[in-house]
């Protein structure tokens, strides 16, 4: 499963480091047009992410 990193200061928001990870993530072919992304619940556990952050960068 994907894990997302944030760096908090790094003045990019947090919803547009969720995107440009999994941009990332499909250039070298860690994740395929097709895969199952993490649910947003599952996102939020890990580095305490706002649920509608995770939403926003989801559409």
């Amino acid at each position: 499963m994907m894990e997302f990193h944030l760096d908090r200061g790094s003045g990019v928001s947090t919803y547009l480091q969720l995107v440009h990870q999994v941009k990332q993530a499909l250039r070298p072919g860690v994740l395929r047009p097709g895969d199952q992304l993490p649910t947003a619940r599952e996102v939020v556990e890990s580095p305490a992410i706002n649920p509608n952050t995770v939403l926003k960068a989801r559409t």
